[in-house]
C-alpha cells in the first residue's frame, strides 16, 4: 500500500504540488491524500501552500464545476439537452437505475475534506501566527461544512424527510463523517455512514466553530467569508426545516455581506461576467486563471455546457416562461442560434428547446478559454431564504417583504400581497428561486427538500418523490472496499 504524500516544490521563486499514486481505500473511500508532515505540517511556507491546495482541489474538480451547477438543471425541467448534443442526456431523460448519481462524486468531496482536516487538527500553535492560523482554520472548517452538505443532500434524504412512500420514516443514512486528519494510510479506518441528523449537526458545529474565528477573516470573497459561513449555516437551517434559525442566519448574512442587490438593466444583466460586473454579489466564489487553472474548463466547464462551447444544456421553455416581461434577469439569456451557427457551420437546435433560442449565459467564458469564476453563494439566495423561512416560521408579513424587495430590485413585476396558504406561497417561491438560480445548481434539491415530483418541462411526471431514485447509488465499487457502506434501498 503506498503512502500518499504531497510533496512542496519551490520552482522559481512558486509553489507547485504534486501528489503520488494512490490505492483503493484512499481514493474510494474517505481520504485520499496523506502529507509529509514535516515537510508541510510543520512550515509556514507548507501550510499556506496546503490551504491553496483545498481551494484548488475545488475548481480542478468537475464536481464542484459543471456537476455543482449545471447537473440539478439538467435532471429537472430547468434545462433539457440541444438536439445533437449528449452531454447530460442521462439526466435530462432519467434513463437507466442510477438515479441521481450523476450529481455527485463521493470521493472528491472527501479529497477536499481531507486537506481540511489537516489544517483544522494536524497544524500546531506557532507554526503560523494565531490570526493567521485562526483564520486558515476557519476556511476550513467552512468548508469541510460545505463539503459534507453537497454530500449528504445527494445520498440521503433531508432532516425530516426520511423517506416517501414505501420508504417513510425508515431510511436515514448520509454520509461518513471524517474529521481527524489522516497523516498516514494505516489510520484510513473504514467507517459506516452516519445518520442525517448526526451529518447535520456535525455541518452546523463546524460553521458556529468558524463563526468563532471569523474576526480573522476579510472580506475578500475571492476566499471564505463571514457572509458566507452565515449563508451557507441558513441554507443548511433550510433543508433542515428549522425556518427560525434558517431566517436568523440568512439576515445576518445579508447584514454581514455589506453590498447591496444589483437593481438596474445593466448591473443584472451583467453581474455574472468577470469583465463588467465580475459578481457583485457573490458571497464566496472561487477566481479560475484561464492561463494555469483552466484545462479542465474547455471540455467541461460550465459555459462548455451552456453558453460558449458545446451548448450542450439550453433553458427549457418552461423556465423562459417564468420570466415577466422587463425582468431585468431576462439579460442572462441571449439567441444562440446566429452565434452556433457561425461556429459549427450548422442550425443549432436551440429554437427546439424554447422558442425564442435561447442560451442561459450565467456561464459565459467571459475570462477566455471558456472559463469563469465560480460564485458557490449569492446574495439573491439570501433573500429568498429569508422569505421562505419567515413565510414558513409564521411571519408571513416578513417573508414577503424579503420576496418584494429581491424582485423590485430584478423589475420583475408586482409581488402578490397575500397568498391563500403555505402551499401556494412555496409554489411562488418555488418559481421565483427558478428566476433567480437557474443553472447554479438548486433546482433538484430544492424539490427534494420539498417532497416534489421531479417533472419534465411540460409538467408530465418524469420521478416521483417518492422514488428511491431520488437518492443515488453507493454502487459496488466503494461497497467492496469499505463493506460498512449499506446500500442506499431500491438499488
Amino acid at each position: 500500500m503506498n503512502k500518499l504524500k504531497i510533496l512542496l516544490l519551490v520552482i522559481a521563486g512558486g509553489l507547485l504540488f504534486s501528489t503520488t499514486a494512490c490505492n483503493d481505500i484512499l481514493e474510494n473511500v474517505e481520504p485520499a491524500t496523506s502529507v509529509s508532515g514535516e515537510v508541510v505540517l510543520t512550515s509556514p511556507e507548507g501550510v499556506r501552500a496546503l490551504r491553496s491546495s483545498m481551494y484548488a482541489k475545488m475548481h480542478e474538480s468537475f464536481a464542484y464545476r459543471t456537476e455543482y451547477f449545471v447537473a440539478p438543471s439538467a435532471f429537472t425541467d430547468e434545462t433539457r439537452n440541444r438536439p445533437g448534443s449528449t452531454r447530460y442526456q442521462n439526466l435530462g431523460q432519467a434513463v437507466g437505475t442510477s438515479g441521481t448519481a450523476h450529481i455527485a462524486t463521493w470521493g472528491t468531496h472527501y479529497n477536499i475534506i481531507q486537506d481540511a482536516n489537516l489544517l483544522i487538527g494536524a497544524v500546531e500553535d506557532g507554526v503560523l501566527p494565531a490570526a493567521e492560523l485562526n483564520r486558515i482554520r476557519a476556511e476550513a472548517l467552512a468548508i469541510r461544512a460545505f463539503a459534507l452538505h453537497n454530500l449528504v443532500k445527494v445520498y440521503g434524504y433531508d432532516p425530516g424527510n426520511f423517506g416517501v412512500g414505501e420508504l417513510e420514516g425508515n431510511w436515514d443514512a448520509g454520509v461518513v463523517i471524517r474529521t481527524e486528519p489522516v497523516i498516514d494510510v494505516l489510520d484510513a479506518d473504514l467507517r459506516p455512514r452516519s445518520s442525517v441528523n448526526e451529518v447535520y449537526a456535525q455541518i452546523l458545529a463546524d460553521l458556529a466553530r468558524a463563526r468563532s474565528l471569523a474576526d480573522n477573516l476579510g472580506t475578500n470573497n475571492s476566499f471564505i467569508t463571514l457572509a458566507f459561513i452565515d449563508g451557507l449555516t441558513a441554507r443548511g437551517y433550510l433543508y433542515a426545516g428549522e425556518w427560525a434559525n434558517a431566517a436568523q442566519f440568512a439576515q445576518s448574512a445579508i447584514n454581514n455581506f455589506g453590498g447591496t442587490l444589483q437593481d438596474t438593466p445593466g448591473g443584472v444583466a451583467n453581474m455574472f461576467d468577470e469583465n463588467i460586473g465580475n459578481h457583485p454579489e457573490a458571497l464566496f466564489k472561487l477566481i479560475i486563471n484561464p492561463d494555469t487553472e483552466g484545462g479542465g474548463f474547455n471540455n467541461d466547464g460550465p459555459a462548455t455546457y451552456t453558453s460558449d462551447g458545446f451548448l450542450a444544456q439550453i433553458p427549457t421553455q418552461f423556465l423562459v416562461d417564468k420570466y415577466e416581461e422587463g425582468d431585468y434577469r431576462l439579460g442572462w439569456y441571449r439567441d444562440c442560434r446566429e452565434a452556433q451557427r457561425v461556429a459549427l457551420n450548422q442550425p443549432t437546435g436551440c429554437a427546439d428547446i424554447n422558442d425564442g433560442g435561447f442560451s442561459l449565459v450565467k456561464f459565459n467564458g467571459a475570462k477566455g478559454q471558456t472559463v469563469d469564476d465560480l460564485p458557490f453563494m449569492r446574495l439573491a439566495e439570501m433573500y429568498l431564504i429569508l422569505a421562505e423561512a419567515q413565510y414558513k416560521a409564521g411571519n408571513q408579513a416578513a417573508g414577503i417583504a424579503a420576496l418584494t424587495a429581491l424582485r423590485d430590485a430584478r423589475n420583475a413585476g408586482e409581488t402578490p400581497a397575500s397568498f391563500a396558504s403555505v402551499q401556494a406561497f412555496e409554489d411562488f417561491i418555488l418559481d421565483e428561486r427558478m428566476r433567480e438560480l437557474a443553472l447554479e445548481g438548486h433546482r433538484f434539491f430544492d424539490l427534494k427538500r420539498l417532497r416534489r415530483d421531479i417533472r419534465n418541462p411540460d409538467g408530465s411526471i418524469k420521478m416521483f418523490a417518492s422514488s428511491y431514485r431520488i437518492l443515488p447509488q453507493i454502487g459496488v465499487g466503494l461497497r467492496n472496499v469499505n463493506p460498512q457502506l449499506v446500500e442506499n434501498p431500491g438499488y
